[in-house]
């Protein structure tokens, strides 16, 4: 079967003839049926080219990272103690302060043998310091009674003394005037013995009554003197009453002894007192970290966003266990993948320009470093796990360059996962080498050259 391609003519066609003059023939007429293959040639053309430019020559000219996504800073909120969650005060998409309480945490089988041991030696301590305080107030009783005895019995010496001393100042005044008149009798019986008025007898008679009264007064003066002596004694606390001075002396006895006894007790007093003060400073301590370990309260220590709760109210927690993951949402990054090709014209500094579907708004970034390579470690620090990448292709991580004061359009860059288109800026990378292109341009020439020629 023979097709006939209908090709249109134009309605005169000049030839030679024989003879060498121009012969004009007729053009044929045209053919609307040659329409519909020539449109068709056009349009699988227009075809080709749109996708010879999509697939080839808009790669190479776009500077536009294959997967961007969109990543935050991770921080993890876990638990230093094992217990059931009593309280959970965050959920997903929560703003969190620093300091904001994130779950309590109710251990009940919390190691309290420390809190006992010290309660118990409060006990004992607060028991000797009653038993002790209690023998030192009858101690000190006794001996303020015993102290009142003895200077009862001192001024009671002190007085009988005084008065056998005034009594006998009194004798040896006595026996001083008695002496004196026996020596005036003396001097009489000598003056009348030489007068031969009396005899030697009388003489000698009155010699005896003054040495007798002689005697009589050393008596009396020996006697005065003692009791001056005992008096200056009984001033300085001793007595000298012969019939109190056993009792006295016990008194004295006794007195030292409770003196002895209530100053021991006031250095015990004190010692356990001390001893005392720092057990109940140790069980006030021991106390509060029972009591914030058997209520902890875990706060967190960062701000951010909530992300993840790992975690429901009711369960049991082990110690160490992570609770919930936030975002910080002040360090907002862009984690983008980029070709082989455009590797070369990225460096650490620069720049990308980040959009986000829904809004007409273009956020700068700057490239903060470059990995080859993502490994489990570098991705566990981050919110979500990075984009896959290509053979040779390498990942960009970029910070967001934001002002101090978000717009609310910003506020939903803080969503750690979502897909982000990325560009390298054109004060980022340099110009697209000229190979490509002209190895672009050649083979688009070269198709569409072939489909001229097939299509005529």
């Amino acid at each position: 079967m023979t097709t006939t391609l209908n090709v249109p003519l134009p309605k005169e066609v000049v030839s030679l003839d024989a003879g060498g003059e121009v012969a004009k023939r007729p053009r044929k007429k045209f053919s609307t049926n040659s329409i519909v293959p020539r449109l068709a040639g056009y349009a699988l053309l227009a075809f080709v080219l749109w996708l010879m430019g999509s697939t080839l020559l808009v790669p190479v000219l776009s500077k536009r990272a294959t997967r961007a996504v969109l990543e935050t800073p991770v921080t993890l909120v876990t638990t230093p103690v094992s217990g059931v969650i009593t309280n959970l005060a965050v959920h997903p998409l929560d703003e969190v302060e620093p300091g904001a309480l994130v779950a309590k945490v109710q251990n009940p089988t919390l190691n309290r043998d420390v809190l006992t041991t010290l309660s118990t030696q409060r006990l004992g301590l607060q028991s000797q310091v009653s038993q002790l305080t209690n023998q030192l107030a009858s101690d000190s009783s006794e001996l303020g009674f015993i102290d009142q005895q003895v200077r009862l019995y001192r001024k009671a010496s002190i007085d009988q003394t005084s008065d056998a001393l005034q009594v006998a100042r009194r004798q040896r005044e006595v026996a001083e005037t008695a002496v004196w008149e026996h020596e005036m009798k003396v001097r009489q019986a000598s003056a009348l013995l030489d007068a031969g008025a009396v005899s030697q007898q009388v003489l000698d008679a009155a010699q005896a009554q003054l040495s007798t009264s002689r005697a009589t007064a050393a008596v009396a003066d020996q006697e005065y003197n003692g009791l001056g002596k005992s008096l200056a004694n009984a001033s300085r606390g001793a007595v000298v009453s012969s019939g109190g001075a056993g009792a006295f002396q016990a008194l004295v006895s006794r007195r030292e002894t409770l003196a002895a006894s209530v100053g021991r007790s006031r250095h015990d007093l004190d010692a356990l007192n001390k001893q005392l003060s720092q057990v109940v400073a140790l069980e006030d301590e021991e106390r509060r970290r029972v009591d914030k370990l058997s209520a902890y309260e875990v706060k967190a220590t960062q701000g951010g966003q909530v992300s993840t709760v790992l975690i429901s109210q009711g369960a049991f927690v082990p110690e160490g266990a992570t609770l919930a993951r936030m975002a910080d949402c002040s360090r907002i990054q862009v984690v983008a993948v980029f070709p082989p090709r455009l590797a070369e014209r990225l460096n650490v500094g620069s720049r990308l320009d980040v959009a986000v579907d829904g809004t007409d708004a273009v956020h700068p970034a700057r490239v903060m470093k470059l990995l080859p390579l993502a490994s489990e470690d570098v991705q566990s620090n981050y919110s979500v796990p990075f984009p896959y990448a290509e053979q040779g292709s390498v990942f960009a991580v970029a910070q967001l360059e934001r002002k101090a004061s978000a717009q609310p359009a910003d506020r939903d860059l803080c969503t750690p996962g979502k897909v982000v288109t990325a560009d390298l800026s054109r004060d980022g990378s340099a110009a697209m080498p000229f190979k490509e292109i002209s190895w672009t341009l050649r083979f688009g020439r070269a198709l569409a050259a072939r489909l001229a020629h097939w299509q005529s």
